[in-house]
């Protein structure tokens, strides 16, 4: 045969640098194989966590880079067990059943070098037929969705306003694709080391500071949401309470908001002081509804005045409300590129969802890249579709004056906004809890690696407690980065656990598990080890129920620290004096805004550049990208250039702005 002929050319001998899999064991570094004579003994390894050891040869995976023109000539596998200094040819009958079992006459690409294990390897921190992967590709979507839509699309009208027509659905559809490309780069990277969250991809790429900083962006995150969600607050509830209570308007505007904002604030921090939040677990449903009945009553308003003159509402810089005239005129570019360049960061904020994406791929039943694929495909194709039509709406609705609060723009005595606003209102409400509570989290944790706070003893809990070593993150409504309930909260699959496969004929000297071992209850992250050729999915793969089961390679307990520690939990008088403090800050600050655009330009142009495009790029490039064509580590670079460029710009812009009048007022100050 062909494949033998050409598979007894020799191969180099393992070099220290070249990456290896230890079964049982996880990657490893090769720091130098010992010889006995001519023959190799064992190999000296250092694991993530810098420990190292003697591993014998039969225990130990190694990969080679390989060059691409023979690669595509060649078949089998560039991996193989018991060292690497021996012909192929010594080998074949041991790599063969390795990488072509069951496959006849097909050419697979062989193993090559990666730093986190051999490339054709995938590692899952939740087992592929766990039984608490139960979330289908529907409710994985609905999830995602449910995670980008929130208060922030009533923003996105102002941000078309100024870019215009043409430039603002570019910016919108373009916006839309760097976080698909993006989302995938994270699933790319959990995939090549088992981690499930952000925090920790991170921690595979840079380290513990990656990691720290990941907590600190977290942070700033929701803190600077808490203030988004005030200002927002104030613009829904004020129309609301004065139709309520007629006597408000006896005050200023000014002490009109910042009264019914405190009695907001009032209302919603006992939740706030909670340390479960399990009972809200289903907001997102209620989040995605509101919005739907805001875009609703926005394109009906807007079809009803479309082409002819009408009358809107302007709030001017002192919160006085003007009625002007608006004119069926639009501008397909920008009037001012400038504020168009202004605004740009907002789009990238609508689709916000990365903290979100890895958890609901752990949850995920038949987690193959094919079906994750299709979530985030499907999930930012229907959220983009829902953020066209509410700024065009918004937009058409109210030309030029178009406000940076979409709602802004309309009477307070109309009834179909008033119902929108005081949906959209309690659903606000009921999200800050899920907002504060993270926000706290990542504070306590900052403030305990620094040695300032001392953790409470964490109470025994069972299964239900989240293994990974960090607090999960899930943004639950929006364009606003909030973030949501941690896994503690979420009820584990009561379903049986689907009966595996029969399993396939193992390799010599690599051993594999009879059937696809479940997360273990204990809080121990363990690591599964996959084919990747089993786990890819999509056309050409089995399908049936007998495809529910994937044949585990390996499983292992990883040895770096943060993927074992447990959830660290602030005592009861932490978690009071930091809520309040939290609270107390984010609400005097909201105070002092006038514009909620004043908020999200801060949120995109710092960290939502870093969250959703600049840490994702740099994560793969360093995970993913040394076994990955050049071509596409050059599009990861030239992304995290560009990001970084236009943060910069859209920063010192924001700060420019910081006086952004709620409206557009121009030509209408002199009148005031």
């Amino acid at each position: 045969m062909a494949t033998l002929e050409r598979s007894v050319t020799p191969q180099r001998k393992p070099l220290p640098g070249d990456q290896l899999h230890v079964i049982g064991h996880g990657p490893a570094v090769l720091l130098e194989a010992v010889l006995s004579g001519s023959d190799i003994a064992a190999y000296k390894v250092r694991y993530p966590d810098g420990t190292q050891d003697s591993v014998a040869p039969d225990q130990a995976l190694i990969c080679e880079k390989k060059d691409r023109s023979a690669s595509r000539m060649s078949q089998g596998s560039g991996c193989d067990s018991q060292g690497l200094g021996q012909d192929r040819s010594e080998r074949n009958d041991r790599a063969e059943p390795l990488m072509q079992r069951g496959v006849s006459g097909s050419s697979q690409p062989p193993l090559s070098a990666s730093p986190r294990g051999p490339r054709q390897l995938e590692y899952l921190g939740r087992a592929f037929d766990d039984e608490r992967r139960s979330i289908a590709t529907p409710s994985a979507t609905f999830s995602l969705v449910a995670t980008m839509v929130g208060g922030g699309v009533l923003s996105l009208p102002f941000a078309m306003s100024q870019c215009g027509l043409v430039l603002g659905t570019g910016c919108l559809m373009l916006s839309a694709v760097g976080s698909a490309w993006t989302l995938s780069m994270l699933v790319d990277c959990a995939r090549a080391t088992g981690r499930d969250s952000f925090e920790l991809v991170g921690h595979a790429a840079y380290g513990e500071f990656s990691r720290k900083g990941t907590i600190a962006l977290v942070f700033i995150i929701c803190w600077l949401t808490k203030i988004a969600y005030f200002v927002l607050l104030t613009d829904l509830m004020v129309p609301v309470a004065e139709l309520c209570v007629p006597a408000l308007q006896s005050l200023t505007p000014a002490a009109v908001r910042r009264v019914v904002v405190c009695v907001a604030a009032v209302l919603l921090s006992p939740m706030c002081f909670k340390s479960s939040l399990s009972s809200l677990r289903f907001m997102c449903f209620a989040s995605v509804g509101s919005v739907i009945v805001v875009g609703c009553v926005v394109g009906l308003r807007a079809i009803e005045n479309f082409g002819i003159g009408h009358q809107i509402q302007v709030q001017m810089p002192n919160h006085t409300n003007r009625v002007v005239e608006v004119s069926p005129s639009y501008n397909l570019w920008p009037a001012d590129w400038a504020k168009a360049l202004y605004v740009f960061p907002t789009f990238g904020v609508s689709f916000l969802c990365h903290f979100n994406a890895l958890p609901t791929h752990q949850e995920l039943a038949r987690p193959t890249r094919s079906r994750m694929r299709r979530v985030i495909l499907v999930t930012l194709t229907l959220t983009s579709l829902i953020y066209l039509f509410v700024s065009v709406c918004g937009y058409l609705f109210a030309g030029c004056y178009t406000c940076g609060n979409v709602l802004l723009n309309f009477s307070s005595d109309d009834s179909l906004i008033t119902v929108a606003r005081a949906a959209l209102s309690l659903v606000l409400m009921l999200n800050f809890p899920l907002i504060c509570q993270p926000c706290r989290n990542a504070l306590f944790r900052l403030l305990n690696g620094a040695g300032c706070l001392k953790a409470a003893e964490p109470p025994h809990q069972e299964s239900q407690q989240d293994s990974s070593g960090s607090f999960s993150m899930e943004i639950v409504a929006t364009s606003d980065p909030q973030l949501a309930l941690s896994p503690e909260s979420r009820e584990p699959s009561r379903e049986p656990p689907r009966e595996p496969r029969e399993p396939r004929e193992p390799a010599v000297g690599l051993t594999r598990s009879r059937t696809p071992p479940a997360s273990p209850p204990q809080a121990q992250a363990q690591v599964h080890v996959y084919l990747r050729q089993d786990t890819r999915g999509g056309r050409g793969q089995p399908s049936g129920p007998d495809t529910n089961a994937v044949q585990v390679f390996d499983t292992f307990l990883p040895k770096e620290e943060a993927m074992q520690q447990g959830a660290l939990e602030p005592t009861k008088l932490q978690r009071i004096v930091m809520t309040t403090l939290l609270l107390g800050t984010s609400l005097l600050v909201s105070c002092v805004m006038r514009s909620i655009m004043v908020v999200w330009a801060v949120i995109g142009s710092t960290v939502s550049f870093l969250i959703a495009f600049i840490l994702p790029a740099m994560f793969w490039y360093k995970v993913v990208g040394p076994t990955a064509r050049p071509w596409r580590r050059h599009m990861a670079l030239a992304l995290v250039a560009f990001c970084t460029v236009m943060s910069c710009i859209c920063f010192v812009l924001a700060c420019l702005n910081l006086d952004e009048p709620p409206c557009p007022t121009k030509g209408l100050t002199a009148e005031a």
